[in-house]
């Protein structure tokens, strides 16, 4: 049984690395913009005066104490803001698509390994098979790619908490199992860390940690899962600390008052921030409406995800039935009530807060709702296989199980072909497009001329060519002609200079005699 999903599993790891290739492109036209430049500007000042980590970390604290006053609470996620790469050299934001991949790739191999493999039992072609699918349908069709892979900003303060949490639900289960003292240190580490990130993920983090205690104290009256309560304690410290941040309601105001009146009322934002039972209850009542409703719009707007979930099924489905060893989920129905609950908790934070979300929320609210739907299915397969096997004594109902296979193929071949315009917005194609359009090359070029006329130390106020800000999956924040803007003030700063304002490029070229050639 072991190669039968070897030929299979081997074709889904070309094809996904093959669709890696226009992402890993881009890695080397990447760039730090905006927000990028606000948060590390003390960080850099610190490395090009000193060229000492030590002097970047305490910079990077210091950045947390003044954003924490004027802007969020989420102090982890302001020390990483901090670190951006272009703080230590001007190439070195080429590595924010590698790190943010590798977090990416690795935390999910990571869970998939403790759930599928050492949990489950299955063999290492079919794991690497389910595995390679679920990162597909995640990578292609994520929301946003900006806040996903390319920008750095977005990425620290939803890509990396997300993938700390995969990796704690995968360290909660085997110290469910073992307790040992280094899983339970990491766990500590990981959800203290994760009080200071997006709510998100820290909603996420509790709810996980809160499961994993309920079950192993209901199933095996074990005491030393009562050790959690530790980890469980300290995040919700370190959310106190970020959520009573006083730059938390200036955001806020800020954020209601660039939306308009009518946004703001329709967002029930203003004078109702801060704590509100009765806006709690309501807000649980719409998550669970929310996290229907985005099932149906889904389905709508990325179909060939469908596409691919039912791939997942008929995959669990075809090992748990070609397998000789059985295997049971204790409470499936309550397991898969907990994933659905998990998934509209996903909702809460931005239901509740009522304002203006970054894109990096949709991104988290997508990547937890294939988790568990993933979850789910894996149960309804592996209750089905259960049937299937049950009809025939002596093994599986083999020709039962092939009519649902073949059908189930040919209904992902029908439906692929009616969804087959939503490959036109997958994360790979789009940045196909964007460097063969040429559009890559020339953000590049003008994103090099920019970077030296800003490193020009003889030049005070730096006047460089304008930049269009629609740079398809790349994260662009231009240089405005108003030198008081933020990404004015932003980029300014960061490399020390007085201002900096943005021409048209003929007007450029002409009125300083030089081109970007």
């Amino acid at each position: 049984m072991k190669k039968k999903f070897k030929i299979p599993a081997l074709m889904g790891l070309f094809i996904f690395v093959l669709l890696l290739l226009p992402i890993i492109y881009l890695s080397f036209v990447n760039r730090a913009t905006g927000d990028d430049y606000h948060y590390g500007i003390l960080t850099r000042a610190a490395w090009m005066g000193s060229h000492s980590l030590a002097a970047v970390i305490k910079a990077a604290c210091k950045t947390v104490k003044q954003f924490y006053y004027s802007w969020q609470g989420t102090w982890f996620s302001i020390f990483v803001f901090a670190l951006q790469p272009e703080v230590f050299h001007d190439g070195a934001y080429v590595l924010v698509v590698f790190m943010m991949l590798l977090l990416w790739i690795g935390s999910t191999f990571y869970l998939f390994d403790r759930v599928l493999r050492k949990n489950i039992g299955l063999d290492k072609w079919s794991y690497l098979l389910v595995t390679v699918l679920f990162l597909i349908i995640s990578i292609e069709f994520i929301p946003g790619t900006k806040s996903a892979i390319f920008w750095f900003n977005g990425c620290a303060h939803y890509l990396l908490p997300f993938a700390m949490c995969q990796i704690l639900t995968a360290w909660l289960i085997q110290y469910s199992g073992e307790y040992r003292k280094r899983t339970f240190l990491g766990i500590v580490i990981f959800m203290t860390l994760l009080g200071g990130s997006n709510y998100l993920a820290a909603l996420f983090a509790l709810i996980v940690t809160c499961y994993t205690g309920i079950a192993v104290w209901f199933l095996k009256k074990d005491k030393r899962i009562l050790t959690l309560a530790i980890p469980v304690i300290l995040e919700l410290i370190g959310l106190a600390i970020s959520m009573k941040s006083p730059g938390n309601q200036l955001r806020v105001e800020e954020d209601v008052n660039e939306a308009g009146t009518e946004a703001a009322l329709a967002f029930g934002a203003g004078e109702e921030f801060g704590f509100s039972a009765i806006r709690g209850i309501k807000t649980i009542g719409y998550s669970f409406l929310t996290g229907i409703t985005d099932i149906g719009r889904y389905m709508k707007e990325k179909p060939l995800v469908f596409v691919g979930l039912l791939l997942l099924f008929l995959i669990f489905l075809a090992v748990f039935c070609y397998r000789d060893e059985l295997f049971c989920f204790q409470h499936p129905v309550w397991l898969s009530l907990m994933l659905f609950c998990l998934h509209c908790a996903m909702y809460a934070p931005s239901i509740y807060a009522g304002v203006p979300v970054s894109k990096g929320v949709p991104n988290t609210e997508y990547q937890v709702f294939l988790l568990c739907f993933s979850g789910i299915m894996l149960m309804v397969a592996e209750r089905l296989a259960g049937l299937l096997k049950k009809k025939k004594e002596d093994g599986t109902d083999k020709k039962t199980l092939q009519v649902i296979l073949v059908s189930g193929f040919l209904l992902c071949l029908i439906l692929t072909f009616l969804g087959r315009s939503n490959v036109k917005s997958s994360t790979s194609y789009v940045s196909l497009i964007y460097i063969t359009s040429g559009q890559a090359a020339d953000f590049k070029e003008q994103m090099d001329l920019q970077t030296k006329l800003m490193e020009d130390a003889g030049t005070e106020d730096v006047i460089v060519p304008f930049i269009n800000d629609v740079q398809g999956p790349l994260m662009h924040m231009p240089v405005t002609a108003d030198s008081s803007r933020f990404t004015n003030r932003a980029t300014a700063r960061f490399y020390g200079k007085n201002s900096v304002i943005a021409m048209d490029r003929p007007t450029w070229e002409e009125e300083y005699g030089i081109s970007d050639e």
